[in-house]
C-alpha cells in the first residue's frame, strides 16, 4: 500500500500548496492510524498464542514490561536542580483544517466548467 508511486513524483514549491499537501497527507495519515488502532485492538482481542500469517505480512503480538522514572517522587533538590535536566530546541509544524467558505445560492454559479467524454 506505501508504494512509491502513491506518492507525488514532484512536490509543490509554493508554500500554500506546500500546506494544502502536508495538510492533507495529515489527514490521510489521521484515517489511517484510526484503522490501524482498530486493527491492532481486534488481533490483541484475539488472544493469539502464536505469529498469525496472513498471505502479505506475519503479526506478532508481544507482551512487555516498561519501568519509568516519575520525577514527582524526587526530592526537591534533585528535581529543581539545573544539572539533572537536559535542553534541547525542536521544531514543530503543526496542520490544522481551515473553514471553507459557505457558498451563498446564486453565487459562484459561472464558476465551473462542464468537461464532457468525446463518444
Amino acid at each position: 500500500m506505501s508504494r512509491v508511486e502513491s506518492f507525488p513524483p514532484v512536490l509543490p514549491t509554493q508554500p500554500t500548496a506546500l500546506a494544502d499537501a502536508l495538510g492533507a497527507i495529515r489527514a490521510q495519515m489521521a484515517a489511517l492510524k484510526t484503522c490501524e488502532e482498530a486493527l491492532r485492538a481486534a488481533l490483541i482481542a484475539a488472544r493469539p498464542t502464536g505469529p498469525v500469517e496472513g498471505a502479505a505480512f506475519t503479526v506478532t503480538v508481544c507482551h512487555s514490561t516498561r519501568r519509568s522514572l516519575d520525577p514527582t517522587r524526587l526530592p526537591a533538590y534533585i528535581r529543581d536542580d539545573p544539572a539533572f535536566w537536559r535542553e534541547s530546541v525542536s521544531v514543530t509544524v503543526a496542520t490544522t483544517p481551515r473553514a471553507r467558505p459557505q457558498i451563498v445560492e446564486g453565487e459562484g454559479e459561472d464558476d465551473f466548467e462542464v468537461i464532457e467524454r468525446f463518444s
